[in-house]
Order: C-alpha cells, then sequence, then structure tokens
C-alpha cells in the first residue's frame, strides 16, 4: 500500500519516504557496510577475480544462506554486511585456496513491518532495508491528529508521540525506540534508526503539558516539548534548534518539578558535564541572553523573572508586557508590587530646565531650611533615574501593556518589597520596611516619631510611581519606594512651603508644554 502523495507527517517531519509512488528506492548515500544488517532477500554480487575472473550474483536464501559454486552454503543472516563479506571470503579461501574475491550488495531486500498506535492507517507495509522508522511512519500516513472546530473553522492536534516510538522485535522484545522530533529539530540520524525485518512500530499517545520540557529564552525555537527517557539538556538545546548569536552559554538554568535550580556553563571544560545534565519530566531550561545592540533597541531585565537577560525591542512599540511574555513572566519570589524600571539619563532640554528651576528656587527662597532643601533634591531625582511599578495587576498604573520601552532601558524586579524613606524633620530619618496596609503614623514611629521643629500635618508623600508630591491625607496610600516628607515649621508658620513646591511643579510643567509644542 503506497500513497501517491506526501502525507502527513511528512509535512511534520520535513522529508519524503525512501519508498517512491512506484516501488522504487531512494537511497541517503553509499550504504554503510556496518551498520547495514544482511537478512532474507538481499541480493549480492561474488566476484572471483583469480584464477579467472567469475561474477557470481546470489540471493540470501529464507534461512539466511548464500550458495557460492564450488564453496557451498554460507550463513549470512541478521550480520552486518562487512562481517557477511570476511565469512564469504573465509569460505572461498577454505574451499579454493588460491584466488582473489569481492563481495558486494547489489541490492537491499524488502520486508514486512507492523505499524500500529496512534497513526491514521495501522496495518503492515512493505518496505526496503534502507528504511527508517520515520518512511514506515509515513506509509502508515502520518501520526494520528485530533480535529477541533473553534467557531466556523477547524483545528488539528497530533496525538500521536513523536518522541516515545516503541520498536518491538517478532517476538515481542525490546527493540529500542524512535525520537522523531529529536531526529527533525535536532538532526540526530540515530533518533530514527533503520528498520529490521518483522518489526512492529508502536505509537502511543503524547504526553500531556505537565509531562513536557520546556526550554527558553536565548535559542531559536524555543518552547515546551513532550519529554523522553534519557533527556538531558543537549537534547532540549538540539530540540529548540540551539542557541542564538545572543545566548549567554555561561547562564543557563535548570528548573525542576519539584523547584530545585541548577546553574551551568555549557562552555569549555565544562560544556560535556553541564550538557549531561539530565532532565526530568516538567523540568525547565532557561538560557540568558546579551541584548542585541544590532537592531533598533535592547532591554535588560534583572532579579525575579522566569529567564533575566537582554531583549531587543522595536522602541516605540515594544511594551513592558511583551518582554515580560518573552521572559516568561515573573517568578513566584518576586515582589511585583516594587519593579524598577530605569532609563538611561539622556540629553533631555525638559530635564536640564527642571533641574534649573529647582536649584534656582531654593537659592532665590531664603525660607528653604536644610531638610526642605533634601525634599527638593528628591524632587530631582525622579527625572530619569526610575520609577517603581506595581506589575501585581492591582495598579492599573502599573499595567505593563501600556508601558512602551526605550532602547537601554533595564528592568529589576527584587526578591523583596522596597522600603519606604522617612525624611526631614523626624529623629531618625532612612529607610524602613514597608508594610501593606500601614499609614504615616505606623512610618513615622519607626522613624522614631516626628522631632520638635517637624510639621506632621504639612506631610508630603512623593509618589515612587511617578514621582508626584502629594500632601498626606488617609484616604493616600503608601506604597513600597515612596517616599514620606516632614517640613520643617521652625522657619515657616503658614502654607509657604508647600505653595513654593506646588509653584516649582508649575514651572516645570510650563516648561514641558512648551518643549513639547516645539517639537511638533
Amino acid at each position: 500500500m503506497l500513497p501517491s502523495s506526501r502525507t502527513g507527517l511528512e509535512g511534520l517531519l520535513g522529508g519524503r519516504s525512501s519508498v517512491g509512488p512506484t516501488g522504487e528506492m531512494f537511497f541517503e548515500g553509499p550504504v554503510n557496510p556496518d551498520d547495514y544488517i544482511v537478512g532474507p532477500g538481499d541480493r549480492l554480487d561474488v566476484v572471483f577475480w583469480q584464477p579467472n575472473f567469475t561474477e557470481n550474483p546470489v540471493s540470501v536464501n529464507a534461512e539466511g544462506d548464500v550458495i557460492i559454486p564450488f564453496v557451498g552454503m554460507v550463513s549470512v543472516a541478521s550480520v552486518s554486511l562487512r562481517e557477511a563479506r570476511e565469512r564469504i571470503e573465509q569460505a572461498v579461501i577454505r574451499s579454493i585456496r588460491v584466488g582473489k574475491v569481492t563481495v558486494s550488495l547489489i541490492e537491499p531486500r524488502r520486508f514486512r513491518v507492523n505499524v500500529t498506535g496512534l497513526v491514521e492507517m495501522p496495518g503492515t507495509y512493505v518496505v526496503p532495508a534502507t528504511a527508517r522508522v520515520a518512511d514506515a511512519i509515513a506509509l502508515a500516513g502520518g501520526l494520528k491528529r485530533s480535529v477541533a472546530f473553534v467557531g466556523s473553522d477547524t483545528s488539528t492536534t497530533v496525538s500521536g508521540s513523536q518522541r516515545r516510538v516503541e520498536l518491538r522485535t517478532p517476538d515481542g522484545g525490546d527493540a529500542g525506540h524512535a525520537d522523531l522530533l529529536l531526529f527533525r529539530s535536532g538532526g540526530r540520524l540515530k533518533a530514527n534508526p533503520r528498520l529490521q525485518d518483522g518489526l512492529t512500530i508502536f505509537v502511543p499517545y503524547a504526553q500531556g503539558i505537565r509531562d513536557q520540557i520546556g526550554i527558553f529564552g536565548a535559542v531559536n525555537n524555543g518552547g515546551l516539548f513532550e519529554s523522553a527517557d534519557g533527556d538531558d539538556v543537549e537534547d532540549a538545546l538540539a530540540l529548540a534548534g540551539g542557541l542564538t548569536s545572543q545566548a549567554d552559554s555561561s547562564n543557563v538554568v535548570v528548573i525542576e518539578g519539584n523547584g530545585s535550580r541548577t546553574r551551568l556553563d555549557v562552555r569549555g571544560t565544562a560544556r560535556s558535564a553541564s550538557l549531561a545534565q539530565p532532565l526530568s519530566a516538567g523540568s525547565r531550561v532557561y538560557v540568558s541572553g546579551f541584548a542585541d545592540t544590532s537592531r533598533a533597541g535592547s532591554v535588560t531585565l534583572r532579579g525575579e523573572v522566569v529567564h533575566p537577560g537582554g531583549y531587543p525591542i522595536i522602541v516605540g512599540q515594544t511594551t513592558l508586557r511583551d518582554v515580560l511574555d518573552q521572559a516568561g513572566g515573573l517568578l513566584p519570589s518576586a515582589a511585583a508590587n516594587s519593579a524598577r524600571l530605569m532609563r538611561t539619563p539622556r540629553e533631555d532640554p525638559v530635564n536640564s530646565e527642571r533641574i534649573r528651576v529647582l536649584e534656582a528656587s531654593m537659592m532665590m527662597n531664603p525660607r528653604y531650611g536644610d531638610n526642605d532643601k533634601a525634599l527638593a533634591v528628591e524632587f530631582a531625582r525622579w527625572s530619569h533615574t526610575g520609577v517603581v511599578l506595581d506589575l501585581s495587576g492591582r495598579d492599573k498604573a502599573g499595567d505593563p501593556a501600556k508601558v512602551q520601552l526605550q532602547d537601554g532601558d533595564v528592568l529589576e524586579v527584587p526578591k523583596n518589597p522596597l522600603g519606604v524613606r522617612v525624611l526631614g524633620a523626624v529623629n531618625r530619618a532612612g529607610e524602613v520596611p514597608w508594610v501593606t496596609g500601614k499609614n504615616l503614623n505606623y512610618y513615622l514611629a519607626q522613624a522614631d516619631g516626628v522631632n520638635h521643629v517637624g510639621w506632621k500635618s504639612r506631610a508630603v508623600v512623593v509618589k515612587a510611581r511617578n514621582g508626584s508630591q502629594l500632601q498626606y491625607e488617609s484616604s493616600l496610600s503608601i506604597d513600597p519606594g515612596d517616599v514620606i516628607f516632614i517640613p520643617n515649621r521652625q522657619q515657616v508658620t503658614t502654607w509657604e512651603t508647600f505653595k513654593d513646591v506646588l509653584g516649582v511643579t508649575a514651572q516645570v510643567a510650563t516648561v514641558v508644554l512648551i518643549v513639547q509644542n516645539l517639537k511638533k
């Protein structure tokens, strides 16, 4: 039974069966005498060169023997072609004693194999001795596919295993296995072994997602793949098409299903041992990468992401959500509400004017005390050093799908939430740990309270997510990275200091509008 066109598996494996629609055979190249196993039906050419040239084509009979004139019967079944040659040559020397003989394979035999399990057309098929497992499965119509109807369209899913194809001898014994996916993606010819007489090929069900292995990061074709017995890191890299040019081969992380982590270096002398690291069902392999500066832009992810490293972006189009998806998302240990997005400082007329206005305001206003100057410096630091994003999904302002990235951006995701800095007229200024739901009084208590010149009712909170300055009120939440500032009431008795702060902010806003209008 021979198909006359390409089958579904041919598309899956990217090749054709070695048996053509008219029955002719196609060869991969010269037959390797060490790999080819002789059996009933093979045609051999036995040539005597001395004392007289004589050519004797012979066939291996059903019992595995060849009969050679003046020599007799020689058993050659189930041995390699090289060993069969040696047996015939030795038999000739023993019988004739004088002369020279050569043995060659004229035509490989054909035999039956059984293809069973999850293939489209299970049955018995005739194949040449040069055929491999993939050829027999192609003759059987390819791996079984399940069809699902989605809306007005259909989709198919391969339900037969590509990596755990079982081979069985005529008496039911184990004859090895085939890994068609490793053959197709990794070029492992041994994963697609040659067929032998009477073999039964059994294709089991493909494994579920929980039993798959995954490889992500700086590889050419990352994703989830069906696992197989004996998998190691080298197999995983082969399935994923190998490392990209931007891969950091010194930083490969393996996470097992139980959560254990192993960092590997697949360079130099450590390469062999690292590649041989075994993988079990559910394992994940992450390959870090360097930023690709040859593209429009690149960003770097650090800390508690699934696979940190450098990622290319299209400036003005790629969002933080896009890059987080490429990086596999956040680890369970991540402090999602404390991610810091840092942007490289650039020559920016808006930023320069902002700093100039702030400095001028401090110098021209004698009412600014040391504490007020500290607040002004705190305002200035938010220009480019970074903002804190809440990636937990609770804060719409931190929605990563709305954050467009720029070349050189760095996202750091810590294990622990950022602290809250308490500055100004307090007894022990500094950073204190952030605690969910705590208010101003809690953080002031951690700073040993407001000192005798502090003005608690005029407390200002500098928000880490955007640098805005807000007068504290009970409805205002204090988030990781925020700054609490207590102004000094010793030199002012009115709202003037706070109004000065708002005035500076208004001046900066005006400058921003002017510069933006000039750019249009």
